[in-house]
């Protein structure tokens, strides 16, 4: 087998249930000429196959394990393209989203990137010998902005976006309280001193109080931002802020000196400001995104499964097609499927709308994350993962956020 590997395809194999079928399944795959590495996962019943360039196709790949005497349900990857997802917390506007997708577009290997403001997200594809997660990171962070997380299409879960979304929250929130407490302060000693009477060692008191605003933790991340931001050619917010509050503070301790106004309360008082603004915009996104976090959570966490003639209880993404499912009275439909065995009535209004339940019985389709009333049913596993009708809708909002409206790309006369 080759070593030079270009991309990967996934089989999904439902026969494949034990070690000894895995180690068929290999078998078959490894006389095959240009397959390298091949992983299989029993619980999944996933067969992931790395191919050489020049190596076969799914298609090839899927006629091979059939032969050998297991089904092939799904057949997906091998086009020799990645999507690779990057959560930037900082990317909260058009203008921020036009910088990350410059800086992108210039390495060598990406072909598309789209950027959903609302979820922070900077969706890339990238051929396979393109730019990894890393690389794709490294270079949105030397434009100014963070990455809080790197995943592939495989890794997505959505799982850590609302810990994400809460960590820049409560990091906003204490930046700013740590710059709030000192400008308050300067302000209500500033009013004293200019109308009634002159406080001894003013200048140094507010000094004092301004530093840790415009220049430790209330406010380097604005100033990191802006070096990496002129470092590479590109202008942010950050740039703006950093121009209206160092120079201010560094004009005012010319005081120390010469007698003149004092600017070091506009320093403080600007960035403040610019903190309230950055934590006001990451409460609104991240209540933006939190109707897409409540679909995902809807549907149900484990499956009870027949396994080798018993019942057994498994995470939801661990399900293939044509898995048979037990749903009980009460239960939720742990994926799209059909009904091979049983009756009842589903409360399908979380995909319809409808408050009046639906009867199915044998060869009805139904949808994951419904609710099953009354009977029990055993239900044949049709589409799991991102091709389910759930995933679907949450994956049609979401691109919907990212691409916007038309006329933001439409050239104005």
């Amino acid at each position: 087998m080759s070593d030079t590997a270009t991309r990967m395809i996934t089989l999904t194999v439902p026969g494949m249930g034990s070690d000894h079928c895995a180690g068929i399944v290999r078998k078959t795959l490894e006389r095959l000429d240009g397959v390298g590495e091949i992983q299989t996962n029993i619980a999944s019943h996933r067969v992931s196959v790395t191919l050489d360039d020049g190596g076969p196709d799914g298609d090839t790949l899927k006629e091979a394990v059939e032969g050998a005497g297991y089904d092939v349900a799904a057949v997906s990857g091998g086009n020799g393209k990645q999507q690779i997802r990057l959560t930037v917390p900082g990317m909260g506007s058009d203008h921020c989203a036009g910088i990350v997708r410059k800086t992108l577009e210039r390495l060598e290997g990406v072909e598309s990137i789209d950027t959903n403001i609302a979820s922070h997200r900077v969706s890339v594809t990238v051929a396979t010998d393109g730019p990894d997660g890393e690389a794709l990171k490294g270079a949105v962070e030397g434009a100014g902005y963070d990455v809080a997380a790197v995943q592939t299409e495989e890794q997505e879960t959505g799982e850590g976006d609302a810990e994400i979304e809460e960590a820049y929250l409560s990091q906003a929130r204490k930046r700013l309280i740590i710059a709030a407490v000192p400008t308050t302060l300067i302000m209500l000693l500033m009013m004293p001193h200019m109308f009634w009477q002159p406080i001894p060692g003013y200048l140094a008191i507010v000094a004092l109080l301004a530093f840790p605003v415009v220049f430790l933790y209330g406010g380097i991340a604005t100033h990191k931002s802006t070096w990496r931001s002129l470092k590479n050619g590109t202008f942010n917010m950050d740039v703006l802020i950093s121009m209206g509050s160092l120079p201010p503070y560094l004009i005012g301790l010319i005081g120390f000196v010469f007698p003149m106004t004092s600017f070091i309360e506009m320093a403080a008082t600007i960035m403040t400001f610019h903190l309230l603004g950055r934590y006001l915009e990451a409460l609104a996104k991240g209540r933006a995104s939190q109707a897409i976090r409540r679909l995902m959570t809807l549907g149900a966490k484990t499956a009870r499964v027949e396994r080798n003639g018993e019942e057994v209880e498994v995470p939801v993404k661990e399900l293939a097609p044509g898995d048979i499912m037990i749903v009980r009275p009460g239960d939720k439909i742990p994926t799209d499927g059909e009904v091979v065995e049983g009756e009842s009535h589903l409360d399908e209004s979380i995909a319809t709308g409808e408050s009046i339940p639906v009867y199915k019985s044998n060869g009805d389709s139904v949808i994951g994350a419904t609710i099953n009333k009354e009977g029990r049913l055993r239900v044949k596993a049709t589409r799991v993962g991102g091709d389910t009708f759930l995933s679907q809708v949450v994956r049609l909002i979401d691109q919907a956020q990212a691409r916007g409206y038309p006329y933001r790309s439409s050239p104005i006369a």
